[in-house]
């Protein structure tokens, strides 16, 4: 059996000298999950996995200085999957206690309904089940922070933020919530684990006469309330309403090809979307990615490392299990310009030939686990800036994301940045506005000619993928693409 320990984090793990912190909701004993499981081998299932859930937090909203909303949620519920006759059947329910052999029932004949439909029958790579128990414990808990403080932080950041010129309206937002999963199958795992997530948002509306523009920002991580001594989100507000002003006004980015850097924010952005739904497992199993079929060819220069880590500290995308008990470690996707792993869950691991690597979420308990991304970043290189930017005549400087699109089956991507600024002789000039970004997958990483010294996570976000969002982050150092394709308005 495995036992999983997360190293130089505040993990407490089954069985340690530590005490255990103690759970608001306390999940009941295993009885339930364990009486569900009997039933689903005594129905057929070859394979079985119980989850049960509880997630408790705060949420503020506060609009131009005025309270919107303050709710306080907790939310209790449980999922079964079962393979049966080779298909999946998965049900889920909130009424535990009485619930669970219920959902086992449905999701047998859910599985048994479909197992006369065209298609090939479905295996589980069983190896690796984690046992044990991991709680990453946060400095100031935010269960233990009034939400008088919480909407005292919102109100300051408002004020602070509607103080700037041009500025229209401010929406700012506070959610924290703790979530706890135990996992059981029938391959032996038994995993719970529990983290907590902190986030502050801002959304600002600016104007200067019929030039309307928004902007947003973001500060969050699997932390307590302690993130907030770490990155100040006032000076964070004011930093944003500042770049919105600027960009006002501002001309928009030439159409064209041209060089471009991007900041860790665009880098990230890139690489999540670009590189990361790429490899995600169940696309590679099912074809439908450029990279299928891929491992071990050049993709990138040298100089460009990719990771995925669920494990990083503090980062919004960790956690310490996925949702079906694997124990989970930092992958190298794009080991110096290699493609050296894919995002693996069990199926899709079992039908590549390759190991589990702890890639499967979920968003919440009614949810089937999916091959998932968590913490996707470039590695860091070990080019200034300044010499980056030195090198280019003519050329685009990109920061901030506002959102993007790809489509991993042909290899294409396009997305847009917050702000662009003109690169000439050597030195970073005008402002620029609407740039985006668009390219193909393979083309483009091969275009990196530099990569910075300068490596962070940039601000964290929500992935949607089949229905569902799981929080994520993404970064990496100022990357330099030799050539790529820009867009902008006129």
């Amino acid at each position: 059996m495995y036992r999983v320990e997360v190293k130089d984090w505040d993990a407490i793990v089954e069985g340690a000298q530590s005490p255990i912190t103690p759970t608001p909701m306390p999940l009941r004993g295993r009885e339930m999950e364990e009486k569900a499981l009997k039933e689903a081998a005594r129905l057929g299932a070859s394979y079985a996995e119980i989850r049960v859930e509880e997630r408790w937090g705060d949420a503020l909203e506060v609009k131009d200085g005025e309270l919107e909303k303050a709710v306080h949620g907790r939310e209790r519920g449980g999922s079964v999957r079962v393979l049966a006759d080779g298909r999946w059947g998965f049900a889920s329910t909130n009424r535990l206690e009485n619930g669970l052999v219920g959902a086992v029932e449905t999701a047998i004949k859910l599985a048994r309904s479909s197992a006369s439909a065209p298609g090939d029958t479905v295996e589980v790579d069983e190896r690796n089940p984690a046992v044990g128990k991991i709680i990453w414990k946060v400095e100031k808990s935010p269960h233990d922070t009034s939400v008088e403080e919480k909407h005292r932080l919102l109100v300051e950041i408002n004020r602070a933020v509607m103080e700037k010129e041009h500025i229209q309206s401010v929406t700012t937002s506070y959610t924290d919530g703790t979530r706890s999963v135990r996992i059981l199958s029938s391959n032996g795992a038994e995993a719970y684990s529990e983290e907590t997530r902190t986030v502050v948002q801002g959304v600002l509306v600016a104007r200067d006469g019929s030039d309307i523009l928004g902007y947003r920002f973001r500060i969050g991580g699997t932390r307590g309330f302690e993130i907030f001594d770490k990155e100040d989100p006032v000076e964070k507000g004011i930093e944003a309403a500042e770049a919105v002003v600027r960009i006002l006004g501002a001309p928009p980015c030439p159409a064209g090809k041209f060089p471009v850097i991007t900041d860790p924010d665009l880098a990230g952005v890139f690489v999540h979307e670009a590189l990361g739904h790429a490899v995600e497992g169940d696309t590679i199993a099912a074809g439908g990615s450029v990279l299928s079929g891929k491992l071990g060819e050049r993709l990138a220069p040298e100089n460009v490392s990719v990771y995925d880590d669920p494990t990083h500290k503090g980062a919004f995308g960790s956690y310490p299990f996925d949702q079906e008990a694997t124990p989970t470690r930092k992958k190298t996707i794009i080991e110096r310009g290699v493609l050296t792993e894919y995002l693996l869950d069990r199926e899709s691991s079992l039908r590549l030939g390759l190991e589990p690597n702890g890639s499967a979420r979920a968003e919440d308990y009614s949810s089937a686990p999916q091959s998932r991304m968590s913490n996707t970043y470039i590695g860091q290189g070990d080019m200034s800036f300044e010499d980056m930017v030195s090198g280019i005549k003519l050329g685009i400087y990109a920061k901030g994301t506002r959102g993007g699109q790809v489509d991993p089956a042909k290899g294409t991507f396009q997305f847009g940045a917050q702000e662009a600024f003109l690169i000439e002789k050597g030195e970073v000039t005008k402002t620029l506005r609407d740039m985006s970004l668009s390219g193909n997958i393979l083309d483009t990483l091969k275009s990196i000619d530099a990569v910075g010294n300068d490596l962070r996570l940039g601000d964290p976000g929500f992935c949607g993928k089949g229905g569902q969002l799981v929080p994520v982050g993404d970064g990496g150092p100022h990357i330099r693409i030799h050539m790529a394709t820009v867009g902008g308005r006129g």
